[in-house]
């Protein structure tokens, strides 16, 4: 069975400063490496889409703001990947927030 996964980042900034630099980039590269379909919901055949909300709160810190998708098992699985992000940002970056769209899909 081939797999296939679909990231989809629709990448919206909130705050009242507007981003410069490469460090938003960063962080979505970061995410982008880091966000993973597990391997025992593919196994499952768990088809989803999962939205996260985080926000920066310092170097190597980020919150989930929020996080919701129709599958229990793949919103807990992609909260605990986000939680182990680790990534050194600009400081024009704190605070702001930035939404994600994680589309995971078995290709048969």
């Amino acid at each position: 069975m081939k797999t296939v996964i679909l990231f989809i980042a629709l990448f919206m900034t909130t705050g009242s400063i507007a981003l410069a630099g490469n460090g938003e980039s960063l962080l979505d590269r970061i995410m982008q490496r880091k966000i993973y379909y597990p391997e025992s919901l593919r196994e499952k055949g768990i088809e989803t889409t999962v939205h996260v909300k985080v926000r920066v709160l310092a170097e190597n810190q980020l919150e989930i703001v929020e996080i919701a998708s129709d599958s229990e098992e793949m919103k807990a699985a992609i909260e605990k990947q986000v939680q182990q992000v680790k990534i050194r940002v600009p400081q024009n970056l704190v605070g702001n927030t930035f939404n994600y769209t994680f589309k995971f899909q078995v290709q048969k």
